[in-house]
Formats: structure tokens, sequence, C-alpha cells
């Protein structure tokens, strides 16, 4: 075998490892509300018991960001990766025990996990193929955003299809879980090259992180609080719920487009992912401001906000990622950068659905919320645009 062809391999090993990883960080998370009534009705839960059981996970992913850079330091990147989709397996499967404490902590658990491997990949992504960062990065969040959309989508036809309870079909996502966590078990066990050292405190200091945590954190605020509310307010406006679920199907299918194009045609554009942020974050933007001020415009006005509002959401993640990824001076810190963002970010994020909750109490309608994050929209793009000029510095 040649040199070229050898790297070839090595590379389809290390993209294979890595989108395995990337399809299991948000079917735990997604599955959960199709099945949320039928688990707190079989359990007595109230609202907010039953709604923890989604919020948790997000409050993990920002929690426990922090360990990933230090255990990645301790162990490398690649065992830390294999033990973290393992944690998710583990934490899927537990829920299979039908009590209140498997429910809950097979939730944390999954979350952990979660939080681990996403914080690790883009600083792999890094590591490993530092030619390829956008492309790999809009690849595995492609695959993620699909995750998220297939887990949400199939869970209650495969429980009724299987006979399942509800907690053994949340356990149906250990099977993908187990097949990562033996490809990363397989890859940590391969010779090749050795991973950077990798720094495992928080860049506290440096403005530029701070910049790509708060990228990170507005990005992820507005997708939560569109997630939890754009299907809510049309339902209140007199849409159906089966027309709220497919709005909501729209917004989810539509990121995968941006999510895997964006990146691609920012490398290939020479590499200056600032005219995409541009594009993206404007496209959610204007969607935002359209539900609040048209919501209603015709009768296929509300498909097309939300699918509007979906690629622009798409193509910022995966951007934000190629952004916080590059803002390191060195492969070995973007570990610690990611982490940090992560933390700081998802804790940002998960303030979001609530505050758009209060205000939609206190005025009594939804246009204020959409208008309000449609004027986040605008900082959101002041922010990523500095980001990504720090770090095309570091590019350079």
């Amino acid at each position: 075998m040649t040199l070229r062809a050898e790297r070839r391999a090595e590379f389809t090993l290390w993209l294979v490892a890595i989108l395995a990883v990337a399809a299991n960080l948000r079917p735990a998370i997604t599955s959960l509300p199709p099945l949320v009534d039928q688990i707190a009705a079989a359990y007595g839960l109230s609202a907010a018991a039953a709604g923890a059981l989604t919020t948790l996970p997000v409050l993990c992913m920002g929690v426990f960001a922090p360990a990933a850079a230090p255990l990645s330091r301790r162990f490398g990147d690649t065992t830390v990766l294999a033990a973290s989709v393992g944690v998710i397996g583990l934490g899927a499967a537990a829920r299979a025990v039908e009590t209140v404490p498997a429910l809950y902590g097979g939730t944390v658990l999954a979350g952990i996990g979660i939080a681990v491997a996403g914080t690790l990949l883009p600083a792999v992504v890094r590591a490993r193929m530092p030619d390829r960062i956008g492309p790999v990065t809009g690849q595995y969040t492609a695959v993620l955003i699909a995750g998220g959309f297939v887990g949400a989508a199939t869970i209650e036809p495969l429980r009724e299809a299987l006979r399942l309870s509800p907690q053994g079909a949340l356990a149906l996502w250990a099977i993908p879980a187990i097949a990562a966590f033996l490809i990363w078990l397989a890859q940590a066990r391969t010779p090749g090259r050795p991973a950077p050292v990798t720094s495992a405190s928080f860049p506290w200091r440096s403005g530029a992180a701070w910049l790509g945590t708060l990228f990170l954190g507005m990005q992820s605020l507005l997708f939560y609080s569109a997630l939890a509310w754009l299907a809510a307010g049309y339902i209140e406006d007199g849409m159906s719920t089966e027309g709220g679920g497919v709005l909501l199907g729209i917004f989810m299918a539509t990121q995968v487009v941006t999510a895997l194009a964006l990146p691609a045609l920012a490398h290939r554009t020479g590499g200056d992912v600032r005219p995409w942020i541009v594009l993206a974050v404007g496209l959610t933007t204007i969607g935002l401001f359209l539900v609040a001020v048209a919501p209603l415009t015709g009768t296929v006005a509300p498909w097309i906000w939300a699918g509007l509002i979906g690629l622009g959401m798409g193509g910022t993640l995966s951007l934000t990622l190629v952004v916080v990824t590059r803002l390191a001076p060195e492969p070995g810190q973007a570990a610690a950068y990611t982490g940090m963002a992560f933390f700081g970010g998802y804790l940002l994020a998960a303030l979001g659905p609530v505050a758009a909750g209060s205000l939609r109490d206190l005025t009594g309608e939804f246009a204020p919320v959409f208008g309000t994050l449609a004027g986040l929209g605008v900082v959101t793009l002041a922010i990523g645009l500095r980001s990504a000029t720090l770090a095309q510095r570091h590019g350079r």
C-alpha cells in the first residue's frame, strides 16, 4: 500500500469513528419529549419533574464539559472518547429499568457522556485532520443534527412496533452507543500519530476564548428557545398538534443541509467563514423576525419561516464549532477552548427557554418573544464575526 493510500485509509477510519460518536450526541435527549407524557402518567410526575428529564442532559453538557480536557490529558483522546460513548450507552440502557431513580440516573449518565464526547470531538478533528477542519466539522454536525431528528421521529413508532414500555424504548439508544464504543475501542488500540499534549486548564484570561464562549452560548440560546416555543406559539394561534410536529420536523430537517454545506463551502472558498456566518445568522434572524411580525401571512408562511430558521441554525452551529476550534492557538489547547465554550455556552443556553416563557407570560403573546430573539440574532452576528476574525488570524 502506498503512503497516500495509507493516509487515505487512516483518514477514513478517523472519519467513521468521529461520525459514530456524533450520531450518539442527541438521540438520548430528543427521544424523551415524544414519550414524556406517557412517562409522567406512568409515574405520576409533575410537569416540572417531567420537564427536568429534557433539561438535565443540557445542563450536564455544560457542567461536565470541563472534565474533557483533563481526562484527555491523563488518558488520551481516543480512550476518553471510547469511555464517553460507553457511558452514553450505559445511561441509555439503565433507563430500561422501570423505576424513577433509573430513569433520572440513566438520563444524567447519558448527559455526562454526551458532555465529554461533544467537548472532545472538535479538538480531535483539529488534531487528527488539521487541513480538513471545516468539511469534517460540517459532516459530523450534520450527523449530530440528523441523529437528533431520528431520535425524535422514530421513538414512538419503534415503541409501538416492538411493543415496549416508554422506558424500554428509550433504552434502544444504547445499541448505536455500544457500536460507537466498539469502534473507538478499536481505534484506541490502532497505532497512529500521537495526539498533541492537551492543556487541561481553561483559558480564562483569553478574550478570544470568551468570544467563542459567547458565540456558542448565543447560538445555543437561540436554538433551544426556538425548539421550545416555535411549535407552541403556532399551536396557540390555532395550528393542530400534528401541524406543530410537522413544523418542528421542518425546523430540524433543514438544519442538516446547511450544517453540512456551509463549512464545506467555506473550505473551498479559502477557509474564511465570515461571509457564511453572515448568511447563516442572517437567515436565522430574518426567520425569527418574520415569525414575530407576520406569523400567519399566507397558508405556507409558517413552514417557510420554520425552514429559514432551520437553515440558519444548522449552518450557525457547524460554523460556531469551526470557529471555537480554530480560536485555540495550538491543537493541544483546542479541548480546553471547546470545554470552556461548552461550559459557559450551554449554561447560558439553558436560560433561553425559561426566559422566553417568562416573557410570554408577561406579555400574553409570542410576538415579543420572537422579536426579542431576532434582536439577539443581530447581537449573535456581531459576536460571531469578531470571533471568526480572531480565528482567521490564528489559522494563519
